[in-house]
């Protein structure tokens, strides 16, 4: 009767709350969002009515069937960027009769859109709620003791997360009970509901694969899955540096077998812009109020300006944004959850952002991207795209403007500085990536050995 409770703590003695909470558990140091923005609920009691509340949201008393068939493959998607690199491979998958079933957490797709595109939400039973309960009385003093030494602030402002593991760790142990997949997908190995059903899938000895959706850092965890798809060299180089970043305690993670599958958002790639549009993506780590100085001294200068945001930007930033450029002819505003990004890309010639991946996003897609910080960053340069010759550097308006000026709009990036993060590019598989991913993993579960599959690299070669 107890045993998905036994289950659960023995997951938890290989890799404790602290790793599968990993950014805040292991990383908060390197994190400065984490440790200088305060978040809206701080305090201890606020964290666990807000870790209690979202539980409530997420249980389902309606007595509905949550379809959790038997499938060779189980996707989770945590965010719209990591549905925006699963989606071809899903369909693909899809396309080739394979059973398939796929979990988004609420937040990612209105109610109508994941019905249509017949997804299922992540939604607890009451029973699976009681048993989240069960966990965190059981275990939320010892939690408690060790989010406190982490940081001063990790309690008060951050307990939440890490309650949320015993949420996604019951989910995940029921859902992989009915369910029996062959294999899970994520496209994410940091975040909380990931790495939690990474963990629940090591521990029943289901194979795990992983699909990157973003450029990757060496603060990120040990890379610990079955099959790696990989975009290139950068990142198989990036994870070879991770290794020192997981538990000491045994767990049953596998070193993963890797194919460099090459970026798998799908971009359309522009031959040359019809634009003189210039674009800049700020993150969530950008101040509003210098990104709007900084675009003002641009429309100054008689610029058009696009500016699109980072998807987990706070609404009181975004409606900065909006107050600021509603009325102005010169700046137009992308929001990612209403515009996709290929074609954001289509209506600029120019791509201006900090440390975001989205520099790689531009050069695959045919935008000069430039890197520029508003302020001065923790690690400049932080994915190396000027270092490997990807994106060129500007640090003042007025070189910026140089840049541009100086830039043909039909120039694009190196060659083989967009190869080595994204393998695929100007190859047979640029822009069919999530085709080869789906083919490579029905191949596998056909029996193909991984050493066979296009693309395929040893992840402890050259190391």
């Amino acid at each position: 009767m107890m045993s998905w409770y036994r289950d659960i703590k023995c997951i938890l003695a290989a890799e404790s709350e602290l790793w599968l909470c990993y950014l805040h558990g292991k990383q908060l140091h390197n994190r400065t969002l984490f440790t200088k923005v305060k978040p809206p609920h701080s305090g201890l009691f606020l964290q666990i009515v807000k870790f209690l509340y979202v539980l409530f949201l997420d249980t389902r008393f309606a007595k509905t069937n949550r379809s959790l068939h038997p499938s060779t493959f189980f996707s989770f998607v945590g965010s719209a960027n990591q549905l925006a690199s699963l989606e071809q491979t899903l369909a693909s998958i899809e396309r080739g009769g394979e059973r398939s079933v796929v979990v988004l957490n609420r937040t990612v797709l209105s109610e109508k859109e994941r019905e249509q595109r017949g997804y299922i939400t992540l939604q607890l039973s009451p029973l699976e709620a009681v048993r989240v309960a069960v966990l965190f009385f059981r275990r939320g003093i010892g939690l408690y003791r060790m989010v406190k030494a982490i940081h001063p602030v990790s309690v008060r402002w951050h307990f939440a997360y890490f309650c949320n593991v015993y949420k996604y760790l019951v989910y995940f142990h029921s859902a992989f009970s009915q369910n029996k997949p062959e294999f899970v997908i994520t496209a994410n190995d940091h975040s909380v509901p990931n790495r939690c059903m990474l963990a629940v899938a090591h521990h029943f000895g289901i194979k795990t694969v992983y699909l990157q959706h973003a450029s990757v850092s060496n603060i990120f965890p040990a890379l610990r899955v079955n099959y790696a798809f990989l975009d290139g060299q950068s990142a198989l180089d990036t994870y070879r540096e991770c290794e020192l970043n997981q538990p000491s305690t045994f767990r049953r993670a596998p070193i993963p077998e890797v194919i460099l599958s090459g970026q798998k958002k799908h971009l359309k790639r522009i031959e040359k812009s019809p634009t003189n549009i210039l674009g800049i993506a700020l993150n969530a780590l950008d101040d509003a109020v210098l990104g709007i100085a900084f675009i003002n001294k641009l429309v100054e200068h008689g610029m058009n300006v696009r500016l699109r945001w980072h998807p987990a930007l706070s609404n009181q930033e975004k409606q900065q944004f909006h107050d600021a450029f509603s009325k102005s002819s010169k700046v137009t505003l992308s929001d990612p959850k209403q515009e996709p990004i290929s074609t954001f890309m289509e209506q600029i010639s120019w791509l201006i952002a900090g440390n975001s991946s989205i520099h790689l996003e531009a050069a695959l897609a045919g935008v000069m991207p430039i890197y520029y910080e508003l302020m001065e960053p923790d690690q400049p340069d932080y994915y190396g795209y000027v270092k490997h010759g990807l994106a060129l550097t500007a640090s003042s308006v007025d070189e910026v403007l140089m840049l541009m000026d100086r830039v043909k709009q039909d120039e694009q990036s190196n060659k083989n500085a967009v190869r080595y993060y994204s393998a695929t590019y100007l190859t047979e598989w640029d822009g069919k990536e999530g085709q080869l991913v789906a083919d490579c993993l029905m191949k596998i579960s056909e029996g193909v050995q991984p050493e066979e599959l296009p693309g395929y690299v040893s992840f402890y070669d050259n190391k």
